[in-house]
């Protein structure tokens, strides 16, 4: 049967934000057990795996880690000579050989280089092969294992832990490699990774016996039911639905019929926002959670958000006489009827995401306090997978009184008695797992889904 658009937009995008949200709920990144000497350059063959685009040679080998940025980086290892292995020596042009430091290892750590953004940690690491019928995953690293490290706090995942952050990197492994099946393989360190390092880098099959966990296309879907029962979301929405009414603009401007030029789809979103740069957001009442950028307030506060967002080359195909408010990112469209649940601004401040709550057209006083609560933490859990593990910060506004907008786009901090509502990873996680339930909602079991089939 061909693929739907719905279809193939769940595996691009859906797919991986739901995998990613689990992720970053359910792990933790865990820091290099230890280093070498000589271990302090940057891979030579460092590559983000987004920048991949041709598939691996027969038997070519790469190191990776998915990173607590969520890049995965690759790089090529600069070890295993005495299984003749040369992968460093064969990808570098050997005029480029002259600066390469041929003492350093250029292992798991040549890719994890901390800065001012990145902090050196790590979800899972390894290496990949491409072979004959499939691309191998051989987890070994012996500086990011969670083996025997109880006492630093570090545990080894779960078996539900493991299926999701897996086929999370098969997700990416197949946009970059070429979609095929993907077979993991653990190991532990010591004698175990010695003697299957000397398979894995002579090429040598691994004995049948060694148990291994192989993912199809198929099994991503299952992963991604397993990931969204586990995080609430179901629950969370089904909730929404059934207890707050939508709500359709209360006035409109002429000509303002447009799509946002800037429009974006929060599990599209790919990059965290700069310091201080705003977006205007709607939950619509189809539940796709919207962004975008205003195209308003340059005389009153100086904000130029649609110049400053696109290039000069771009300014052509832009409206300038029309605002690109809130309802650019409601148009309706199919069954999708124009209203939504909530609206506002976000603005990157320095430690947290600050959400502005001021939306002339879809502002609501109607809306009790676990009412707030839920609809609130459902929306902070997205803007924390899109934008990072950070605090969400909801703002009081008032739109028909002058000092907030001024305050917002002056980047001002609001009075302290200002009323404001704070949602960190932990806070989100309780209320959305202790929505109250009704008769009228079924309890979403968190399990029942999470029996992904690996063949």
């Amino acid at each position: 049967m061909a693929s739907t658009a719905k279809d193939i937009q769940a595996s691009l995008v859906h797919i991986p934000f739901i995998l990613k949200s689990y992720i970053q709920e359910n792990i933790k990144p865990i820091s290099a057990k230890y280093s070498y000497p000589n271990e302090r350059g940057i891979n030579p063959a460092f590559q983000s795996l987004a920048e991949v685009k041709s598939r691996l040679q027969l038997n070519e080998k790469r190191i990776f880690v998915l990173r607590s940025d969520f890049i995965i980086a690759t790089g090529v290892k600069n070890a295993y000579q005495e299984y003749h292995y040369h992968g460093l020596e064969d990808v570098i042009d050997p005029a480029l050989h002259q600066y390469i430091d041929w003492t350093d290892r250029y292992g798991h750590p040549s890719l994890t280089q901390p800065d001012g953004k990145y902090n050196g940690q790590v979800y899972y690491a390894g290496f990949v092969c491409q072979r004959r019928d499939h691309l191998e995953v051989f987890l070994s690293s012996g500086r990011f294992n969670r083996s025997d490290r109880v006492e630093e706090g570090i545990f080894p995942l779960s078996e539900e832990q493991t299926h999701i952050i897996e086929s999370y990197l098969v997700l990416n492994f197949s946009k970059s490699y070429g979609e095929q099946d993907v077979v993991f393989y653990d190991t532990q360190p010591g004698k175990q990774d010695d003697e299957d390092s000397a398979l894995f880098f002579t090429d040598t099959p691994f004995p049948v016996v060694k148990q291994y966990r192989r993912y199809s296309q198929e099994s991503l879907a299952k992963a991604a039911a397993c990931a969204e029962a586990a995080l609430n979301y179901a629950k969370a929405r089904k909730y929404i639905r059934l207890n707050i009414a939508p709500v359709k603009p209360k006035y409109s401007y002429p000509g303002e019929d447009n799509i946002n030029p800037a429009f974006e789809n929060i599990e599209q979103v790919s990059y965290p926002l700069q310091h201080l740069e705003k977006r205007i957001w709607v939950l619509r009442s189809d539940f796709l959670l919207a962004t975008g950028v205003k195209n308003a307030y340059e005389k009153e506060y100086n904000y130029r958000g649609i110049a400053d967002t696109f290039s000069e080359a771009s300014f052509k195909f832009i409206n300038w006489d029309d605002r690109y408010g809130h309802p650019s990112l409601t148009i309706p469209e199919g069954n999708y009827d124009g209203s939504a649940f909530y609206a506002g601004y976000l603005c990157q401040r320095k430690g947290y995401l600050q959400v502005y709550l001021a939306s002339g057209r879809f502002d609501r006083n109607d809306l009790d306090e676990n009412q707030v609560a839920i609809l609130e933490a459902y929306i902070a859990a997205q803007f924390q997978t899109a934008y990072g593990q950070q605090e969400i910060v909801f703002d009081y506004a008032n739109p028909d009184n002058s000092y907030y907008h001024t305050t917002f786009f002056g980047h001002g901090i609001f009075s302290k008695d200002n009323p404001q509502r704070r949602y960190d990873a932990a806070k989100i996680r309780e209320i959305l797992t202790n929505i109250p339930a009704k008769e009228s909602i079924k309890e979403i079991s968190q399990t029942s889904h999470c029996n992904i089939i690996l063949r």
